[in-house]
């Protein structure tokens, strides 16, 4: 039996007269599966067409400066692999279909209905929170037990973005947590690499479900996670944008390693979440949080005090009951 359908309804905002081509926080309905955005601050647009999902494109307003991979490519906050224990679910979120519609305050929510090789149900809202910070929320309800469950969320930049990763210092060492470059060495040459919070998250990473296929991947783990905060930025143009998730919510995250010229890890420009990681029962909803901030300039100082305000002030989105949608 299907489980009763998932959606989140948010509290309506009031109405507002809103000029045509004019910088809100609104997605506006493009056709094709395509929501376009300007902020003001950066503009661009999310695909929910069915056969890749996320914002496809990200431009700096100032510059023009394009933050996301490009068009052809998934997107940022792109749902990717689904796992529990022993147990890969289809070849990636992002190809399924999906029933797609704008909230009353100009969000988007993209439900991923249950199929055979998918028994959950799964929800994501984007939605524009300032002209700068992209907030997303994604929820699951599968249909059977799943322990040790993951949503591995995927995002794409541009190539010349270098990645950082906030870690912990080394057990034998000194300091304080940093963003560290997450550059190539011999030792992790031709591997990807992950950052697990704890030894718990590092045995979840290898109970084998990166070993299935398709595109089995092999990773290494280099440093402890001091939380689930990571960096995109053009060393030559200061543009960076930060992705953050809830502790709670986030067990890794991960990277391909920076090196010049890319090979054929480094080009995929990625940072990834690695979502829930915890046992979910049949019909149980969990939810999972995330933020991306974009800003030019931005040292790892001002990065880290943004995780630091996030991580101690995010709240979940108000919900109530009944269908408070809107089509566009």
């Amino acid at each position: 039996m299907r489980c009763r359908c998932l959606w989140l309804v948010l509290i309506a905002l009031p109405a507002a007269t809103v000029v045509a081509d004019s910088p809100d926080l609104s997605f506006r309905p493009a056709g094709d599966g395509y929501y376009r955005f300007d902020t003001g601050v950066v503009r661009g647009a999310l695909r929910l067409d069915g056969r890749s999902q996320g914002i496809s494109s990200l431009v700096d307003v100032t510059t023009g400066e394009e933050i996301a991979y490009g068009s052809d490519h998934p997107g940022i906050f792109s749902p990717y692999r689904v796992f529990s224990t022993d147990t890969r679910y289809g070849h990636a979120a992002r190809d399924w279909p999906t029933i797609v519609r704008r909230l009353p305050d100009g969000a988007i929510e993209a439900r991923f209905p249950p199929a055979d090789d998918h028994p959950l149900q799964m929800v994501i809202v984007y939605r524009w929170k300032t002209s700068d910070t992209l907030d997303v929320e994604a929820m699951v309800a599968p249909e059977r037990a799943m322990p040790r469950f993951e949503l591995f969320m995927s995002s794409y930049f541009a190539k010349q973005m270098r990645a950082l990763v906030y870690v912990k210092p080394n057990f034998h060492g000194t300091g304080r947590p940093e963003l560290l470059p997450a550059d190539v060495n011999p030792l992790v040459d031709g591997t990807y690499l992950m950052f697990p919070r704890d030894r718990a998250a590092a045995e979840l990473i290898f109970d084998r479900r990166w070993e299935y296929p398709p595109n089995p991947v092999q990773w290494s783990v280099t440093r402890w996670l001091a939380g689930p905060l990571a960096v995109r930025r053009n060393e030559q143009s200061g543009l960076t944008a930060v992705m953050m998730a809830s502790p709670e919510d986030c067990f890794a995250v991960a990277t391909p390693y920076n090196k010049t010229p890319p090979d054929g890890v480094a080009g995929h420009a990625s940072l990834y979440l690695s979502l829930f990681g915890r046992d979910l029962d049949a019909g149980q909803t969990a939810r999972a949080r995330m933020r991306l901030v974009v800003g030019r300039s931005l040292t790892d100082q001002q990065a880290i005090q943004l995780y630091e305000a996030y991580r101690d002030t995010a709240e979940p989105y108000p919900q109530v009951e009944g269908d408070g949608s809107t089509e566009d």
